[in-house]
């Protein structure tokens, strides 16, 4: 009799363990689900900013190459490219307590569990193209003192920062046609090759950002079927 209480006790400790796992996990999935759409609503944002700044590098090399007198113009697409870019990262804090918990190994199916990782993971990537995309800025920066003076710039950024149109900041258009620092045609070939490289890593940044939305909308559709809502 002792032995058969004490056995019906250990049975009815893993019973209550086995609710309390399967409450906690709806709860830290639920969670996961609300993550990954801040995440979507962000990304969504970012890609229209960063198309929009790879559509003003592609006008600006070719403005650069055919119409170097267009002062005005060059002017504003240099400034607007380097004022409208930004970094994918993702909130993974939900992930990241599960993960330190121990409760990862609780999500079923293990296929969508290696989904979810391999989504947080992926962000390691893109953390070491933001480096990259930082060092192209970094390098258009360089050239651009040698082109453009710096008090047309300052006085096309006496904007409203808090004036966002779907994420894009409106920079100021120059009046008149403000004068370059020189008329050198390698300082022009060389600025405008610093928005080529930046152009090229920015389009394939944003193509893989694209790709990461998907997996993030994706994701919440499975984790919504497999942990629907009580």
């Amino acid at each position: 009799m002792i032995f058969f209480a004490v056995f019906m006790g250990f049975v009815a400790e893993n019973l209550r363990e086995g609710i309390k796992d399967k409450e906690g996990i709806h709860s830290d999935m639920k969670s996961i689900v609300a993550d990954l759409r801040s995440d979507v609503v962000y990304f969504d944002s970012l890609i229209i900013r960063n198309e929009y700044s790879c559509l003003m590098a592609d006008s600006l090399i070719n403005m650069l190459g055919n119409h170097p007198s267009n002062t005005a113009d060059i002017y504003y697409l240099a400034r607007t490219i380097t004022a409208n870019f930004g970094y994918f990262y993702s909130n993974a804090k939900t992930f990241e307590q599960m993960k330190a918990s121990g409760n990862l190994k609780l999500i079923k199916p293990r296929s969508l569990l290696d989904s979810i990782a391999n989504y947080y993971a992926s962000f390691q990537w893109f953390s070491n193209q933001a480096t990259l995309l930082l060092a192209k800025i970094d390098a258009i920066h360089q050239g651009n003192s040698k082109l453009f003076n710096t008090f047309i710039f300052e006085k096309m950024m006496q904007i409203d920062y808090g004036d966002f149109q779907r994420g894009i900041i409106a920079i100021r258009k120059p009046e008149g046609n403000p004068a370059f620092l020189t008329s050198d045609p390698n300082v022009i070939n060389d600025v405008a090759l610093r928005y080529h490289y930046y152009f090229s890593t920015m389009k394939f940044y944003d193509k893989t950002g694209m790709q990461l939305l998907t997996h993030a909308r994706r994701l919440v559709d499975l984790i919504e079927k497999e942990y629907p809502k009580k």
